[in-house]
């Protein structure tokens, strides 16, 4: 019975050691892990990371916006062969006058945007839109969208505040009921529609980002009304015309093409391709022209956007505040490469599922120590009688 117990003793001490030994081993290893998942989530690819930007889950991140108050156009009737020249530039205010068409219209803008990075009109054919004259910039009418014009349209810098989501990388706006321009004084003196909103305006803004070609870099946006999203200087989502909201989306692949697709078509070559680890932008235009719904939606996912603590001059701002790094007043501008703090969700997942195994493993070299040590109690038992 003695050399039973003693080589009960034996065996069950050497598994002691050895699943002790190893569930060390794993502990330290998820620990390792755990480390790495911080990592990714926090820094992130490629070169240097401005840290100090402090991006975490739930965050929100300033987007700097142009917007511009647009004077509504003046109601004509069609019939009156003397006003058909006014409707033929109307542009803005089409709900309360009739004869507008409430159909997407593509081709309005050139694929390039010019040299002040602002899109160059080709005119539309449908009535809504026959008003966007194209040509050189003295000969078009559409001069007024972005710029302030006099008599036209005025100026208004201004935030767009998206949500950014840890998990998957997600920068996000949402706004079903979209009216930025309701608590400024418009210079025109007719702000409201019979809703109390001011529905004519138009914006711009720009998202620079670092170009990572893992296959998880899109952007998604849904809105009404004319909405242009260049890469670069180059047309990948074309949404003209008064419509109602309407989804466009585009793509990165791993080869650095640029596909994308409206209202749920299949995503296509957009002719536009990107470099891993440059510097490119999404350039944004929005207009709403009539006096219905207003909606703008926009989620930026997987993108190593650009982002910095530089503070906003804007009402409210808090010290922690961050924004995106970008100079609404300089189209130019392209922030160094690396401002950032945004998760690789491909690095992030396959940390986590390591992460998971390695948990696995702990639970089951716990439940081995378990029964190793109830091994040498029972064998010592064993020994007494």
């Amino acid at each position: 019975m003695k050399k039973n117990y003693k080589k009960s003793r034996i065996l069950g001490g050497v598994a002691l050691l050895a699943f002790g030994a190893a569930m060390l081993l794993m502990i330290f290893g998820m620990c390792g892990t755990m480390g790495e998942i911080k990592n990714a989530v926090i820094a992130r690819t490629p070169d240097a990371i401005l840290a100090s930007a402090g991006v975490t889950d739930g965050k929100t991140v300033s987007l700097p916006v142009n917007y511009y108050d647009q004077k509504a156009d003046e109601c004509v009737n069609l019939y009156d062969l003397s006003a058909r020249a006014a409707l033929k530039t109307r542009q803005f205010g089409w709900t309360e006058c009739g004869y507008l068409n409430k159909d997407i219209e593509q081709g309005m803008v050139d694929f390039y945007l010019d040299g002040d990075y602002l899109p160059v009109a080709l005119g539309g054919k449908l009535t809504s839109n026959r008003g966007v004259i194209g040509g050189s910039s003295e000969g078009s009418n559409f001069a007024r969208w972005f710029k302030a014009v006099d008599g036209l349209s005025a100026h208004y810098a201004g935030v767009l505040k998206m949500d950014y989501r840890e998990a998957d990388a997600n920068f996000s706006f949402f706004k079903s009921e979209f009216y930025p321009l309701d608590s400024v004084e418009s210079a025109w003196g007719e702000v409201r529609g019979s809703d109390g909103h001011n529905h004519l305006f138009t914006m711009n803004f720009a998202v620079p980002f670092t170009v990572l070609l893992d296959g998880y870099e899109s952007v998604e946006i849904n809105a009404d009304d004319d909405t242009f999203v260049f890469v670069g200087n180059e047309l990948v989502i074309d949404m003209g015309g008064i419509h109602e909201a309407t989804t466009g989306r585009l793509k990165i692949n791993e080869s650095g093409e640029v596909y994308s697709g409206v209202q749920g078509e299949d995503l296509a070559f957009s002719g536009v391709t990107v470099a891993k680890g440059e510097t490119s932008i999404v350039r944004i235009f929005h207009a709403d022209r009539d006096s219905a719904d207003s909606t703008f939606n926009i989620q930026f996912s997987g993108m190593n956007l650009a982002v910095t603590d530089a503070k906003l001059a804007e009402e409210g701002a808090k010290d922690d505040d961050v924004q995106i790094a970008y100079d609404p007043t300089d189209p130019s501008y392209m922030p160094p490469l690396g401002e950032s703090s945004v998760a690789k969700p491909d690095a992030v997942n396959s940390y986590v599922v390591l992460a998971t195994v390695e948990g696995a493993f702990v639970v089951v070299f716990a439940l081995l120590l378990m029964v190793s040590i109830r091994f040498m109690v029972r064998g010592k038992r064993e020994a007494r009688k």
